[in-house]
């Protein structure tokens, strides 16, 4: 809903800023709207002489609902906004294979996130088999990337997926964490066995 009352006001503002005069049913014409003659599949607002165009389609299912150009009179060329027939809409591009796909850099001030893939909090539970540091290290130096996280080809070649990615990372974080509290584990074992062996020493030194 919020898309559609979007591109309505696109087009309502395209109308509003392009010169007044209307032209029905020709394909010559000095206005701003224009519908080729004898047909109803679609209708083009375009700028008198240069700059932007719209192309709107009605019929054709196979085709754009809507194209949105700049930096000519013509519809479908230079376009840097489509809407595709199944919701899609590529921002840049003239063929989404998304339902959103954006040829550029996009600036947000959040991005929410939403995916069916479990979060990794099983890392924490008793039951699971957590690698060791010795088979991390085997596989990292055949493979030079880390288990289940994809390599720079097959990022190269695919694309990231960001959910996933978030979720890998966030699950070796988890795996870190839980290596690094055995290790501390470890460490606070090792410093009380010193003290035992340091007053073990002291008592010896000092018996007579």
């Amino acid at each position: 809903m919020k898309l559609l009352q979007l591109l309505t006001a696109v087009v309502a503002f395209f109308m509003l800023t392009f010169v007044p005069s209307i032209v029905y049913g020709q394909t010559t014409y000095t206005g701003v709207f224009r519908s080729p003659t004898n047909t109803s599949t679609y209708h083009q607002f375009i700028r008198e002489g240069s700059g932007a165009a719209v192309y709107i389609n009605q019929v054709a299912t196979n085709q754009p609902i809507l194209r949105l150009s700049s930096g000519t009179a013509t519809a479908n060329q230079n376009v840097v906004m489509t809407v595709q027939n199944d919701g899609s809409v590529g921002i840049g591009t003239i063929s989404p294979q998304a339902k959103l796909a954006v040829n550029g850099n996009i600036l947000a001030k959040e991005i929410k996130i939403k995916t069916d893939i479990s979060v990794p909090d099983y890392v924490f539970e008793d039951t699971y088999d957590l690698p060791s540091l010795s088979s991390i290290e085997r596989y990292v130096k055949v493979h030079k990337h880390l288990p289940e996280v994809p390599s720079a080809k097959d990022i190269e070649k695919d694309g990231l997926d960001l959910a996933e990615m978030n979720l890998l990372l966030l699950k070796k974080v988890e795996e870190l964490t839980l290596h690094l509290i055995e290790k501390e584990k470890e460490v606070t074992d090792l410093k009380n066995g010193m003290l035992k062996v340091e007053e073990r020493i002291y008592r010896l030194e000092n018996k007579n």
